[in-house]
């Protein structure tokens, strides 16, 4: 395809349209843009694929093969694209001048739109589970020598949406869910204040920590690479319309972590409803919970989480911090909204 095909545009413009589209629907998540890869690459496997142009079933054949075919259909050059073996993976390398989506690879960082899958690397995708039946996961580098750096491995589960609709239930992580309004969420918060305003907070943070960890639990599984699991939940936040988090730091050896959040749903509730607490406090348990519940899961050990400054108390932001549950409080219980002193 020359690099000023029309087509090339129109493929790159379309990406990017589903790409702002996914950003601003509810629920929405990178899963989509790997499941409309997947269907559109099954169009041109059903109408070029061949299994018998195979010499072998390794993965470098089967994708070599899939590279041709897109060659003579005048999609790339096959020969811009290095493929090299990595145990039961497969590297891939292609300058990035190359690459026939750098358009929009480009106007989606410039619009700040996330971009976190490799469109050629969800073809290869689709191809390997074509031929060989098998999941795989991929992962991508944009380096700074011009080139873009690829790698598909083996994947132990199939990757499928955390927030799915199937008719008309809304699941995530599997388990039915239910979308309503802030109106509803505030009158279950009064109620509880009217009636038992001691255990608020507890219970707050409870219920998110306990919704948290299956969450967590299905991601990990899918995303064992501790730093990438906590981003994807992460963005769990965002897409749910909970707030805007973003991962600030976080150290594996040490067991902690920080998170900021910006427009809490918590926050949004106070400011229309009224302050929950009897004197002025940071709010947002429900988030510690969350939070709580994701890195106990990724470290492995009991985690607590402490909400430092609230946007509700006149902060830019609200901010969280993370680390292990002291041992004397411990006593191999979850946390259930603890302080830390």
């Amino acid at each position: 395809m020359k690099d000023n095909d029309i087509t090339r545009k129109i493929m790159n413009y379309y990406c990017l349209s589903v790409c702002k589209t996914m950003n601003q629907v509810p629920f929405s998540g990178r899963h989509w843009m790997e499941q409309i890869v997947f269907g559109t690459t099954q169009y041109l496997i059903d109408k070029y694929w061949d299994n018998s142009i195979l010499a072998s079933k390794k993965p470098i054949e089967i994708s070599r093969a899939f590279l041709n075919i897109l060659d003579r259909e005048n999609l790339l050059h096959a020969a811009d694209y290095r493929l090299e073996e990595s145990g039961n993976g497969l590297l891939v390398s292609v300058p990035t001048s190359k690459c026939v989506y750098r358009e929009y690879s480009l106007r989606a960082r410039e619009e700040g739109l996330p971009l976190n899958y490799c469109i050629r690397l969800g073809t290869l995708q689709a191809i390997l589970h074509h031929v060989l039946g098998e999941n795989y996961s991929s992962s991508v580098e944009v380096a700074e020598n011009g080139f873009c750096y690829g790698k598909l491995f083996p994947a132990t589960r199939p990757k499928e949406e955390i927030v799915t609709r199937e008719g008309h239930m809304l699941k995530i992580a599997g388990r039915r869910a239910v979308l309503f309004p802030q109106e509803t969420y505030a009158s279950l918060l009064i109620s509880i204040k009217e009636h038992a305003p001691h255990v608020l907070e507890h219970v707050l943070f409870d219920a998110g920590y306990q919704s948290g960890l299956s969450l967590a639990h299905k991601v990990k599984v899918l995303y064992p690479e501790p730093q990438e699991c906590l981003q994807l939940l992460l963005e769990e936040i965002n897409n749910q319309g909970l707030g805007k988090a973003e991962l600030i730091s976080v150290s594996l050896p040490r067991t902690r972590a920080k998170i900021r959040c910006y427009e809490s749903f918590q926050v949004a509730v106070a400011n229309e409803y009224g302050q929950l607490y009897r004197t002025p406090q940071v709010i947002c348990d429900l988030l510690r919970g969350f939070f709580a519940a994701y890195l106990s899961v990724i470290f492995e050990k009991e985690i607590i989480c402490e909400e430092m400054v609230c946007q509700s108390m006149g902060a830019d932001y609200c901010e969280f911090l993370a680390l292990p549950l002291p041992k004397k409080l411990s006593g191999g219980r979850k946390p259930r909204g603890q302080k830390i002193k």
